[in-house]
């Protein structure tokens, strides 16, 4: 009698490594911030449209937003011409401030979607489609405001009868302890399709092991918008001569222009590098094993770029039979 067959081999299941790879926080935020300098490279025109539809405006309207705790060594007047008699009758700001912060959020939630989403198809070699990555935007703003809901006492906190820069404080602190813990939920939230506590547990778990580059990196991206908000903010409130013509508003539009573009590059790798940084602390955590091989299992790819790969992710496909 022959030998039987030898038992089929047992059926593969993608499964998280239970024990992370332990990478230093520096190395992984340089790892992030040179993966996401490439992906932002790699599809410039795309992303520059996204931040021309979205970031933009609301780069600009940020600016406008009267922010005393940062513009108080600025002059705080209309952009009128100083002479003119309507100048105590103006207001910049026709419209209430709530309804202007609550239309900032929305426009920071469509562009943080769309980053994302085109984040994602790049850092896995798909094609960047513009179109694909707006119309998943309705869906990924509604995830991120129910995300977003445990954080809302911070929203609450310029409402309370306090100092502006006392509020200010508080709410940075606030945000500052929840970094390590949660900036990576609205990542989950846009790249697992998911909503409420789902993504909030999953950064918590992502990040253990990685807290530091997450806030090294939160810390970096906030100093510079901060910066740009300090010696750009209050483009409404500014003035200038009319009866010099171009020559006495040059200055303010210049400011107007330079300070956009500034905070809208700052918001987009800020966005951009969010995302990177999930995929790579997901790909230290053995999770993106399966994704891998489905997307590429029949392919020999360079993953994600050409140099610079990020070794534990590459190993997965060159070392498959």
């Amino acid at each position: 009698m022959g030998t039987p067959p030898p038992p089929p081999p047992p059926a593969l299941s993608w499964r998280p490594d239970p024990s992370p790879v332990v990478l230093s926080s520096l190395d992984l935020l340089a790892g992030s911030a040179a993966a996401t300098r490439r992906l932002v490279a790699a599809h410039s025109r795309h992303f520059l449209t996204v931040s021309s539809l979205l970031l933009l405006p609301l780069s600009l309207l940020i600016l406008s937003f009267p922010a005393p705790f940062l513009l108080a060594s600025s002059p705080s007047v209309s952009l009128q011409s100083p002479h003119d008699p309507r100048e105590n009758r103006y207001n910049p700001l026709l419209v209430p401030l709530p309804l202007l912060a609550a239309a900032a959020a929305l426009l920071y939630l469509a562009a943080f979607a769309a980053a994302a989403a085109s984040a994602q198809a790049g850092f896995f070699g798909r094609p960047v489609k513009l179109l694909a990555s707006f119309l998943s935007v309705p869906a990924s703003v509604l995830r991120l405001l129910l995300t977003a809901l445990p954080a809302t006492p911070l929203l609450l906190l310029p409402l309370l009868p306090l100092p502006a820069q006392l509020s200010t404080v508080l709410a940075a602190i606030g945000v500052l302890l929840l970094v390590p813990f949660w900036s990576l939920s609205g990542a989950a939230a846009v790249v697992e399709s998911t909503a409420g506590l789902s993504p909030l547990r999953q950064s918590c778990r992502l990040l253990s092991g990685a807290r530091l580059a997450a806030l090294f990196a939160f810390l970096i991206i906030g100093a510079g918008i901060g910066v740009t908000l300090w010696g750009f903010g209050g483009v409404a409130t500014d003035t200038y001569d009319a009866s010099a013509g171009w020559a006495g508003m040059a200055p303010v539009v210049v400011k107007a222009v330079v300070g956009t573009a500034l905070l809208a590059v700052l918001m987009l790798y800020g966005m951009v590098i969010n995302v990177v940084l999930y995929m790579h602390c997901r790909a230290l955590h053995g999770e993106l094993t399966g994704e891998i091989y489905n997307e590429f299992a029949n392919l020999y790819v360079f993953l994600p770029f050409d140099e610079g790969k990020d070794r534990h992710v590459v190993s997965v496909v060159t070392v498959w039979p």
